[in-house]
């Protein structure tokens, strides 16, 4: 939800979002049938999937008489899948990691056994979705810090097969502008954006302007270029962002990185018929970036209530050809964006589950250059420039999950 309106109508509109059922979620199934070793189904197998990234911990189901499970509305992480029936030997999977939106086939074959007998498989997890036709990308954490990007939705959706940018992002240079994904020719009015399965796009522009969410606050990105449900009736791409929760030990990250002009020349693509027109000899350059990013999550109450909380600064600074300030210097753009989120997750029963999250962005612009000299006649920026001081941005979200029955 992209809020622009006053704090009592803003409480209103959050409290009646967290009283309605959720509806499209970030959440993963785990999923299959039991069979005894002669090959005949087994109804009544209690089936529980356990891991830390669950607040309650476990969550089971029950085969049902075709000897098939389901479990659902998994968030994204490593579980242990454990099957167990009266008079069999209890068979358990370790280290099936279960990513953002698919659902991973696990069957269990059980052998007549004592109680106390157990029989552990571990191994890799299947990664074939046979149950699901979309075409789907899932950017992980460690995929999102290893690949030197810019740390934004639309940088790291460069990278999916299918996806290009309106506007190259080299090495960042454009971390702090509107840059638009497209899919199949279509335009960035066809985007879809979700943050835990709720849109997190703006009103402007009937949706084309984007939102600015902090890459700490994500643990998963699913993209999505074709076979999307039809809940969405664009045809762009689909881009659902899985949060993070907190979890039930302190842990915190840092990010930082920076680059200047004088670290080394830049590739530039001036030739003589630009120079001819009067165009400055180094083009566009990068005078300096910033990126400084810092989160923080933990327990309030272990296994109960969790909470994540970051914090960023970005800063691009680029030198536009044909403009000058007044003491003679190159013309800089300069604009940067600080914002924060805090995020609550709440097991109050086994069956109910509320998040809340908050997100504030303040971007300014000191310098907006328009057309940077392109009529051949040098701009003075301290001029003719527009400043942006500043342009406020920000999501508030609040959703209940309704777990399986007892």
């Amino acid at each position: 939800m992209i809020s622009r309106f006053g704090p009592p109508r803003f409480l209103a509109v959050v409290a009646a979002v967290i009283l309605l059922p959720s509806l499209a979620h970030a959440q993963s199934t785990i999923a299959g049938s039991v069979r005894d070793t002669s090959g005949a189904v087994l109804p009544g197998v209690t089936v529980e999937a356990a891991s830390p990234v669950l607040i309650e911990r476990t969550r089971s189901a029950v085969t049902d008489g075709d000897g098939r499970y389901a479990i659902v509305d998994l968030r994204p992480g490593t579980y242990s899948v454990t099957f167990s029936l009266a008079g069999f030997a209890t068979f358990k999977r370790d280290d099936v990691i279960v990513p953002a939106n698919v659902s991973v086939p696990i069957n269990a074959d059980m052998k007549v056994g004592s109680l106390e007998e157990t029989v552990i498989v571990t191994g890799m997890s299947p990664v074939v979705d046979v149950q699901n036709t979309a075409k789907a990308q899932v950017m992980t954490r460690d995929l999102m810090d290893t690949i030197p990007s810019a740390r934004n939705i639309q940088s790291v959706g460069s990278l999916v097969p299918g996806i290009r940018l309106n506007t190259p992002d080299v090495g960042g240079a454009q971390q702090t502008e509107q840059t638009y994904m497209a899919t199949h020719g279509n335009s960035a009015l066809h985007n879809t954006v979700l943050l835990d399965g709720m849109p997190a796009q703006t009103n402007l522009n009937d949706g084309a302007v984007q939102n600015y969410i902090d890459n700490a606050l994500i643990a998963e990105a699913v993209y999505k270029t074709s076979g999307v449900s039809a809940e969405t009736s664009a045809g762009g791409v689909y881009l659902n962002l899985v949060p993070k929760d907190g979890g039930n030990q302190m842990h915190g990250q840092g990010f930082f990185a920076g680059s200047s002009d004088n670290w080394g020349l830049q590739a530039k693509n001036v030739d003589q018929e630009l120079l001819d027109r009067n165009t400055s000899p180094t083009g566009t350059r990068i005078d300096h970036l910033n990126d400084f990013n810092f989160s923080m999550g933990g327990p309030v109450l272990k296994d109960k209530l969790w909470w994540f909380a970051s914090a960023r600064h970005q800063g691009t600074y680029v030198l536009i050809p044909n403009t000058y300030s007044n003491d003679g210097s190159p013309g800089i753009e300069d604009a940067w964006i600080r914002s924060f989120v805090v995020r609550g997750t709440y097991q109050a029963t086994p069956r109910n589950k509320f998040a809340f999250t908050y997100q504030r962005n303040y971007k300014w612009k000191g310098h907006e250059i328009a057309f940077g000299g392109q009529t051949g006649l040098p701009i003075f920026p301290d001029v003719s420039a527009t400043t942006r001081d500043p342009v406020l941005y920000y999501i508030a979200q609040g959703r209940r999950e309704n777990g399986p029955p007892p």
